[in-house]
């Protein structure tokens, strides 16, 4: 099946890229700034001396993960603010 789409960016990096239609650019670009600034932050607090498994609460999650097998990662993320990609 071929679905046509006007794209009004492209926007490409080492991982790939991506075209995104004109309605959808400005969402897309403040969701891009939303991430960098995360991994920024999350990077300032490594060369703090703070690791990214303290971040994340990673020995919550597996403590969660230990209690329900159906807990994911992304849940756990998302419950304690430290999801990027969305």
């Amino acid at each position: 099946m071929l679905v046509r789409i006007a794209v009004s960016a492209v926007f490409g990096d080492e991982d790939g890229v991506l075209f995104v239609p004109a309605e959808h650019v400005e969402e897309v670009l403040a969701t891009a700034h939303t991430i960098r600034r995360t991994e920024r932050e999350q990077a300032r607090r490594i060369r703090a001396g703070e690791t990214l498994r303290k971040q994340t609460s990673f020995d919550d999650y597996l403590a969660q993960r230990t209690a329900d097998p159906s807990y994911t990662f992304r849940q756990h993320l998302r419950r304690t603010g430290g999801a990027i990609e969305e």
